[in-house]
């Protein structure tokens, strides 16, 4: 149950039940499946939420089609700029070219290339100048207030936590008696939207957070009681990088039951396990939940319980580096 008090700033399940209709023609009702390996080696029921199907490569589209959608034309006819570690980027290129309204996207130089070749296929300008995510996010601020435009969070934000959010009303949709979700967990977006659905429409429902060790932001903060820096690493899990703020530490509190984290290696393994075992081509981001799982982060688990595979953005050399170094991930 919450630690704290419900945050004024998430969207209600109206809200997310509005956004829902408005991303209807732009968003996939992505498919769930029972994870047989995974249900035999856990005794218990786990389902996966496959979001890296959604047109974009993942949920971020969610999101970012609710904020455009809710943009008046004179705003979208000015443009948007968002930062992105590359999926959010893809989501905001999408929903920007949907509606003819321009968009910039910072990015980290160290984004995978399928991401930024994604993003500039639909047309958004891409800046990868910076080093990192935390810089690419100052950019992007400074060029929304030099231009007089709205700046897209990639994690915050009423209309685009409600449009995560929209991901919580399928999954009690497709497995209404779900008992856990583990949900991949970076700067809070996708957690807070679907925590403040969950919240409301399934109250004893378990939300757990997960992380990998480079990019544990979000549980080292919650576990601090006040917001953490981290060090920016190269890590598997590019979509989770980045520091947090108070907001994002107030949904950490709120949304989730725990926040557990994975190595580089268990997240490496996984990737190899989830292309293997279930035909999954994830990226590290998307595949923290079910590293989770899998690696016996998550105590106690008691089924049904639904694991996101949030994105599949990886780029081909590196998916088949990481099936070279881990060669017997069906096993």
């Amino acid at each position: 149950m919450p630690k704290t008090p419900r945050p004024d700033f998430l969207p209600t399940v109206a809200d997310i039940r509005a956004a829902a209709e408005r991303i209807a023609p732009a968003a996939r009702r992505t498919r769930l499946f029972k994870s047989a390996a995974l249900s035999e080696q856990t005794k218990a029921d786990v389902f996966l939420k496959c979001e890296l199907e959604q047109e974009t490569g993942s949920f971020k589209v969610r999101g970012a089609f609710n904020v455009l959608a809710s943009l008046t034309p004179e705003q979208r006819m000015r443009g948007v700029v968002a930062s992105s570690a590359g999926n959010h980027g893809l989501g905001v290129a999408f929903a920007s070219h949907a509606f003819g309204a321009p968009a910039m996207l910072y990015v980290p130089s160290t984004a995978p290339q399928v991401k930024k070749a994604g993003i500039a296929k639909l047309g958004a300008t891409v800046n990868d100048e910076e080093p990192d995510y935390d810089a690419a996010m100052v950019r992007a601020k400074v060029h929304a207030t030099q231009h007089n435009i709205p700046f897209i969070n990639p994690c915050l934000g009423y209309e685009l936590l409600a449009g995560q959010g929209t991901v919580a009303l399928e999954v009690l949709e497709q497995c209404p008696d779900v008992q856990t979700i583990v949900i991949c967990t970076g700067g809070g977006g996708l957690l807070g939207g679907m925590g403040a659905a969950l919240r409301e429409l399934a109250p004893n429902v378990r939300i757990v957070g997960a992380q990998s060790v480079k990019t544990a932001a979000m549980s080292l903060s919650v576990a601090a009681g006040r917001v953490v820096s981290i060090d920016s690493e190269p890590t598997l899990a590019d979509g989770l990088a980045g520091q947090i703020d108070e907001e994002a530490l107030e949904i950490g509190f709120y949304c989730a039951d725990e926040i557990v984290t994975v190595t580089e290696e268990e997240l490496g393994e996984t990737i190899g396990w989830l292309w293997r075992v279930e035909g999954l081509k994830s990226e590290g981001a998307g595949a923290v939940a079910v590293a989770a799982i899998r690696h016996g982060k998550v105590a106690a688990l008691t089924g049904p319980v639904v694991a996101i595979v949030s994105g599949g953005n990886i780029d081909d050399a590196k998916h088949a580096a990481l099936l070279a170094t881990y060669p017997s991930a069906a096993a």
